[in-house]
């Protein structure tokens, strides 16, 4: 079994139940500066912040976060693809689309454990998945309608699995130092 805390182990071994919301922190790329910003959503009904890691996070309130399945995780080298569908878009979710630059952009999601009677949060959140998007399917909806937002999110050991050329090309080493030939024949090696 997982470890999610001494609080949140304690609280569900008591039976009491929990209520989970699910954090969504994304760091993209804004398109007009290039300068990396970050923005976070969550399943609550009101703006809240959030410890995450000593550091306090804003998370905006986005409606439901909707097709979170189980969130799958296993050993090697195996690329997880999770999907988050955002219904009831907010502007917040419609600007962060739009604004940014959100393709491979970093992602976290945390999960966050409430108590069902008091509202109040127990323990610290758990981080359930880290990432990036690796696509986002952004439809148009009918007029007076809405349409989901879904965010294909690659899991992190995407990285582990790039090949040795493209990390270490020619073309890379060059951008460092336009005088150094030393990955010159890397791609036929």
């Amino acid at each position: 079994m997982r470890d999610f805390g001494v609080d949140i182990n304690a609280h569900i071994a008591d039976l009491q139940g929990v209520v989970p919301r699910h954090l969504l922190w994304v760091e993209a790329q804004n398109r007009d500066t290039g300068a990396v910003e970050a923005q976070g959503f969550w399943n609550g009904s009101v703006d809240r912040d959030f410890t995450i890691g000593g550091v306090t996070r804003n998370y905006v309130a986005a409606g439901s976060l909707l097709g979170i399945g189980p969130i799958k995780g296993g050993i090697g080298l195996n690329v997880q693809m999770q999907t988050v569908q955002l219904s009831n878009v907010p502007p917040e979710v419609k600007d962060a689309i739009e604004l940014y630059s959100v393709r491979l952009a970093p992602v976290e999601m945390h999960r966050v454990y409430f108590h069902p009677e008091k509202n109040v949060v127990i323990g610290d959140p758990v981080r359930i998945l880290k990432g990036s998007i690796d696509q986002i399917e952004n439809p148009r909806a009918a007029e007076g309608g809405s349409a989901p937002v879904v965010l294909k999110i690659a899991s992190a050991v995407r990285g582990l699995t790039r090949t040795l050329t493209s990390k270490k090309s020619d073309e890379a080493q060059r951008r460092i130092d336009p005088n150094d030939r030393g990955r010159e024949y890397a791609t036929v090696s």
